[in-house]
Order: C-alpha cells, then structure tokens, then sequence
C-alpha cells in the first residue's frame, strides 16, 4: 500500500514529526513517501493520506491547508488522516477555528489528531516574539514522539483492515 505523508511545516518540528510518522509506516511495510505538503504535485499515485499542518493562530498553514481543500474530492475517495502540530495550552485571542474539523468533514478523514510541538524562541521573526511575548507560552519541545509513533501504529493497523475488506 502506497502512503503519503505531508506537511506544512515553518520551523521543522512539524516535519519532523512526519518524518517520524513515515518511519513507523515504513518499518511496518507500508510504502511511503514524506514531503512538504508544497512539494506535493498530485495525491493520485497514492491509497492513503496523511497530512499534517503546524498551528499559527489557531490556522493551518496555507500550504497543508491548500493541499487538502485543493483535492478534495479525491481524497474522499482515499483512506485519509489529518493531525495539528502546536502547543495546546495556549489560546491565541479571538482567533480561535474550526478550520481541522472542517477539513476532517472535507475530505472525510478517519481522525485528526493534535500533537504538541516545540517552541524556540531563538527562531521567530520579530512579529513573532511579538506575539509570544503577549501570549507567555511555555517554551521548549514538547513533542511525545513515543506518542506519535504509537498513533502511527494505529493508523497501520486501520490501514491492513481496510486493505483485507
């Protein structure tokens, strides 16, 4: 069974964690291929779909969004998982979205699922401390990635269900 795995990742924790999740995949025989989501050029070579975006605001970003919304209808018609990478103990003020579960809805995803992700101030733009600052999140990695792999996992055993049916 060939699986893509996408991300629309700005600082690389979100790419890392695809990576991650491609690796599960791989190591348990599914063929895989990992990339940015806007690298991505056609989902057609593909059974199943992961994809997984970097929260900014409460937003996906444009690129994992876009590669969603943009295929659509042929992602219904695959096996498809999407999952949100950010840190989910902070609320960003009136600027709280639906926007993965409408894209769950979308496409009819299996599942969508958020992982907390890393956070290094050292790395943001100007606006971006910015807002940090105001925000006063904890900073760090937060990622679990026995977490992520163990979700993997489960993704590959819904994978061979639906492959014996």
């Amino acid at each position: 069974m060939k699986v893509l795995v996408a991300t629309g990742s700005k600082y690389g924790s979100t790419r890392e964690i695809g990576n991650a999740i491609a690796g599960e995949l791989s190591q348990l025989g599914f063929d895989v291929d990992c990339m940015d989501a806007s690298d991505v050029l056609g989902i057609h070579f593909y059974d199943a779909v992961i994809v997984g975006s970097a929260v900014y605001g409460g937003l996906w970003r444009r690129d994992a969004s876009a590669l969603v919304s943009d295929n659509a209808d042929e992602l219904r018609r695959r096996d498809v998982w999407l999952f949100s990478v950010g840190m989910s103990g902070v609320k960003a003020p009136r600027q709280e979205t639906n926007e993965p579960r409408e894209l769950t809805s979308l496409v009819k995803a299996h599942e969508h699922h958020t992982f907390d992700g890393a956070l290094d101030y050292d790395r943001l733009n100007v606006g971006e401390k910015a807002i940090i600052r105001a925000l006063n999140p904890p900073k760090g990695d937060f990622r679990d990635f026995a977490a992520i792999r163990d979700w993997a996992r489960g993704v590959a055993t819904e994978l061979r269900a639906v492959a014996a049916l």
